[in-house]
């Protein structure tokens, strides 16, 4: 991030830069396209919440028929069901984090709904820095630079000087 405000430094010493910016996340919000996303995340959303609900609900029926019948069990047949339980409870588990989990159907069908959103926001974006002749558009909500005109780029030069270094084969 140092490295980018120096360079956006440098450049203001060097020559005219006009700079803009903008909030991503107000625009996304703006949209009918994310609200109708947002429609459909929570659908998906209750859909798996229900099925959660539903096997956590059928577990606390299996705990509860183990629990009445419990005293008419002989010892082997009470470990065996308290491990068909267990297992049970391992399954919604699983579920749980497969579907609704940090990595899981939900996370990923959020994504596959928002990226040709966010897609769209930022190839906007580089078309009206294109259009109204912006050097550096700056994003607020993301907090770096989402659009650069490539004479400004110093990736083959940082690339050169560092080749300079390494010695030749």
């Amino acid at each position: 991030m140092k490295v980018i405000i120096t360079i956006i430094m440098l450049s203001l010493c060097l020559a005219e830069t006009k700079i803009g910016w903008v909030d991503s996340q107000y625009i996304f919000n703006q949209l009918e396209e994310t609200r109708e996303a947002q429609v459909e995340l929570e659908k998906k959303q209750r859909s798996l919440e229900s099925e959660l609900m539903s096997m956590v609900s059928r577990g606390d029926s299996l705990f509860q028929v183990f629990q009445k019948q419990a005293p008419l069990m002989g010892p082997e047949m009470i470990k065996a069901k308290e491990a068909e339980l267990l297992a049970y409870q391992q399954k919604v588990e699983m579920f749980q984090m497969q579907k609704l989990g940090p990595e899981g159907e939900l996370y990923i069908f959020y994504g596959q709904l928002i990226a040709p959103i966010e897609k769209k926001i930022l190839a906007a974006i580089a078309q009206v820095g294109d259009i109204k002749g912006y050097d550096y558009i700056l994003d607020a909500s993301r907090g770096g630079i989402v659009h650069a005109l490539d004479s400004h780029k110093l990736d083959e030069y940082v690339l050169e000087e560092l080749r300079k270094d390494t010695p030749s084969e």
